[in-house]
């Protein structure tokens, strides 16, 4: 968790009677399973779109699942959701698989396989139906998701900078200058949808603070290491956040669809 540099400050966590304030303790990791799937998926994709005509034909783009506003008018909404796993071109998708291995990897270390997930999900629906309303132009890929990967990563080093000490602060300066220099450039760029990339952020973020971990010191029936992190997360607060964000999803759909028919 801590280097011993660090170690010698004074426990963040909340600890047991009589345990030494000054210890370095390894956080809870959870083996990475979505990541890889997601990876896959998103590959698997983009070679069936490759061979049934190229993955920036836009007629394959739409038979595939990208968003496409007219369809989506017309009931398709499940295009919300597939258009995150469709990219227009070999770069698009080199570009999105790079980021999704390396914060995918560490954010579902940290998070947990089944918080991963729904973050993972939900950023790029918030994506897709933000880049619906304002957007009318054929997109894909799943750069919403990517944002709200960046955006959990933001919560959680905000939520942890005084106990990460200086190396959570240099993190979380990361995130905020990686997330605001490809905001930047999203705006100058021609062709990049970044309404998608802002609703992505904006559901990382929500997300990210309701399924961060919530660590804290126990004890363990071990002499030789009697204290261990443990991951307290209160399902409730991440439950009431996953319906918030369902039920927004939900009404700026419907305003999508009124404002589009």
């Amino acid at each position: 968790m801590n280097d011993l540099n660090e170690a010698r400050q004074p426990s963040p966590y909340p600890i047991p009677p009589r345990a030494p304030t000054n210890i370095a303790l390894p956080l809870p990791a959870h083996r990475p399973l979505w990541t890889y799937v997601l990876l896959g998926i998103n590959i698997a994709v983009w070679l069936l779109m490759t061979f049934a005509g190229g993955s920036e034909n836009p007629l394959v783009l739409i038979r595939f699942g990208a968003k496409y506003n007219p369809l989506i008018v017309a009931g398709q909404y499940w295009r919300l959701l597939t258009a995150c796993f469709v990219h227009i071109g070999l770069m698009h998708l080199i570009f999105n698989a790079w980021a999704l291995f390396n914060l995918g990897l560490e954010i579902e270390t940290r998070f947990g396989r089944a918080r991963f997930l729904a973050l993972y999900l939900l950023s790029g629906l918030f994506g897709s139906v933000l880049s619906f309303l304002g957007n009318d132009a054929l997109s894909a890929g799943a750069s919403g998701a990517i944002f709200g990967l960046i955006g959990a990563m933001i919560a959680y080093f905000a939520i942890y900078r005084r106990r990460f000490g200086n190396w959570g602060k240099s993190r979380l300066t990361s995130a905020l200058v990686v997330a605001g220099y490809n905001l930047v450039f999203g705006f100058m760029a021609v062709g990049i949808d970044n309404l998608g990339h802002i609703g992505g952020l904006i559901g990382g973020l929500l997300l990210g603070w309701a399924l961060c971990p919530n660590y804290t010191v126990a004890l363990q029936n071990d002499p030789f290491n009697p204290y261990r992190v443990v991951d307290r997360h209160r399902p409730a607060r991440a439950w009431g956040m996953i319906i918030v964000v369902t039920l927004l999803l939900l009404a700026l759909t419907f305003i999508g669809v009124q404002l589009h028919g």
